[in-house]
């Protein structure tokens, strides 16, 4: 904002007003003189001479009145009204007279002057707002001008020094104990000062130590160079730097506390990095791969190897995000379990990986050991049940087609004997029906339990697993005359598991169902989440009872009916198995279950749809490898 050339003195408008004036100077005498003359000389009458002087005079003060209305009046006008606003603070806006004259002038001046106050109105809340972020910090904060006056401080500075007041304007040597005169001079001038104690206090009241330090503020004008001095109360800073003592202390104690149980445990243990280097390894690493097993590649400390292990499930781990536990045979018949766990950052990202190894050699053996009695127990079982079982219904139908027409005219207690008999044979039947599924059972869990039982994984239809079950159980339901509906959303996704197996817990199900629904119907669903399928088994039976909940998944476990009686009878190992069948697979299941209006049992597989080649690779991958 530049003023504009300032006009001679008497022009614009006051130059016109001086021309009005003279023009009225010169022309009422000369015109009263020459009326005053013609009279005398009697040319003219004085009436007429006077309306001759009159009628100019009257034009001229006409003109000379819209002049000053149109020239002076209104823009005066104008600017008073401008000048009230401003002084109501309405400071926006601008007052256009585009004059060249002394009212052109005083327009421009007035816009000028609201511009600085809009300026400075903005330099007031700037400054403010500045106050309220220096107010904000924890340390002391002092603005010293280029002579080390304060300009600028924050409220912490004034509370350290006991006042509730403003110290702007006071030089900074005046708050200064123990330095030199003329100390803010020198620091103003100079690079400043770094971490200095200085002793500050007015004059009236206690010093108090402050660790100081200073940032010079570069400016063109020498004038205009600003110094920042920053302050923190050293018993403060001694507070702050005890409690780090003591979480440094606590940390350690930590440290070793975790080190001492870290190395407690008699298997080796190490902490891998992402990109396979060992962070950390317990005493029983230590021992079995060298001292020297930190700062080396797992598959170099490990297995002398130059190059990434086979199916390395550190790497397993890392992709997926979960953990992993793979076997290798070593030196021949000797087994090693190593599982790996994954260590997440708050993003969800691998941080680290536990890697746990473990001789199982000994467990295997036993494993065996305990399968190979089984398979013989079993076989043993199964052979002489099979001749029982089937001499038994041979029997039954010669009885029934040799001997019972030829008792018709026996007498009644022969023939009630000879009923007799056939019920208890009948018995013999079921009762070794249900001694050869206990056999079943029993080998089909300990293949579980031993990991021996071998998944044959792959895309699933879930309409067809529940179809399945259906028509397989469809002789028990049928002759309860239960309904039994099937509910499989429309473009169902495909399932990642083993059909057969899965086949194999959804006959479970259903079996369960029957024979706990006296009357009503049997539902099956399946809905569809984001990284499962969820399917589900749905009954109107009689329900089980709250404290049974957690127990229906137990081995040769069965539902108690009213007074403790075991409502159906059965071997105890079918959910059990469906359990470690739905753990396989990643999945889970669990029971939801009303006294007295039923029960609905559910389990989740992966969906086929949402896993990459290395997921589904890491999952039908064999749980035994070897070197």
């Amino acid at each position: 904002m530049t003023d504009g050339p300032a006009p001679a003195r008497g022009g614009g408008l006051f130059r016109a007003l001086y021309l009005l004036l003279g023009v009225y100077a010169l022309l009422v005498p000369a015109a009263t003189a020459l009326i005053a003359w013609l009279g005398v000389q009697g040319v003219v009458s004085p009436w007429v001479g006077l309306a001759a002087l009159g009628a100019p005079l009257l034009l001229l003060t006409t003109a000379t009145v819209l002049f000053a209305r149109r020239r002076v009046a209104r823009p005066l006008t104008e600017l008073l009204r401008r000048i009230e606003a401003i002084a109501r603070g309405e400071l926006e806006g601008t007052l256009a007279i585009e004059r060249r004259d002394e009212i052109g002038r005083l327009n421009r001046a007035l816009n000028e002057l609201a511009a600085y106050l809009v300026v400075a109105r903005e330099a007031r809340v700037d400054r403010r707002f500045l106050q309220r972020v220096i107010d904000a910090m924890p340390e002391a904060l002092v603005v010293l001008d280029a002579r080390g006056v304060i300009e600028l401080h924050n409220r912490h500075f004034a509370t350290l020094l006991g006042l509730d007041g403003s110290l702007t304007g006071v030089h900074v040597d005046s708050l200064v104990r123990n330095q030199p005169p003329g100390w803010a001079t020198r620091v103003v001038r100079t690079a400043g000062v770094d971490n200095v104690e200085v002793d500050f206090g007015t004059a009236d009241g206690p010093a108090i130590t402050l660790l100081t330090s200073s940032a010079h503020l570069q400016a063109e004008d020498a004038d205009a160079e600003r110094t920042v001095l920053v302050a923190r109360d050293t018993s403060a800073v001694a507070g702050l730097m005890n409690q780090l003592r003591q979480a440094n202390a606590g940390l350690e104690e930590s440290r070793q506390f975790f080190q001492n149980l870290f190395d407690a445990m008699e298997d080796p243990i190490t902490v891998l990095a992402p990109d396979g280097e060992v962070m950390q390894a317990n005493r029983a690493a230590r021992a079995v791969f060298g001292r020297d097993v930190v700062g080396r590649r797992c598959y170099r400390a490990f297995r002398m190897r130059d190059s990434v292990c086979d199916g390395c499930p550190a790497l397993q781990t890392y992709a997926s995000r979960k953990s992993v536990s793979v076997e290798h045979r070593v030196f021949g018949n000797a087994i090693t379990r190593i599982s790996t766990y994954p260590l997440l950052g708050k993003n969800g990202e691998v941080r680290a990986i536990i890697n746990h190894k473990r001789d199982v050699t000994k467990e295997r053996q036993l494993e065996d050991l305990k399968a190979n009695f089984l398979a013989a127990v079993s076989h043993e079982l199964r052979t002489p049940l099979t001749s029982l079982k089937g001499f038994n219904k041979l029997n039954l139908r010669r009885l029934v087609r040799f001997v019972q027409p030829a008792l018709e005219a026996a007498p009644h207690k022969v023939r009630v004997a000879f009923g007799k008999v056939l019920e208890d044979m009948q018995v013999m039947d079921s009762e070794a029906e249900r001694l050869g599924r206990l056999v079943n059972d029993v080998l089909d869990l300990s293949k579980l339990e031993a990991g021996k039982l071998t998944l044959t994984m792959g895309e699933v239809d879930a309409g067809a697993l529940v179809q399945g079950g259906i028509v397989a159980t469809a002789a028990l339901w049928r002759d309860k005359g239960l309904r039994v509906e099937a509910q499989v959303p429309e473009g169902c996704p495909p399932g990642w598991g083993d059909a057969d197996r899965l086949s194999q817990v959804l006959v479970n199900l259903f079996s369960n169902a029957i024979k706990f629904t006296a009357e009503g119907r049997i539902t099956a669903e399946v809905r569809v989440h984001e990284d499962v399928l969820r399917f589900t088994v749905r009954d109107t039976g009689k329900g089980i009872a709250p404290d049974d909940l957690g127990g229906v998944f137990e081995k040769f476990r069965q539902a108690d009916g009213e007074g403790g009686a075991q409502i159906m009878k059965g071997t105890g190992l079918g959910l059990p198995i469906c359990k470690e069948l739905i753990r396989l697979h990643e999945g889970r299941i669990w029971v939801e279950s009303t006294l007295g209006e039923g029960s609905a049992f559910h389990f989740t597989i992966p969906r086929a749809d949402v896993l990459d080649d290395l997921e589904r690779s890491i999952r039908a991958g064999p749980s035994i490898t070897g070197l």
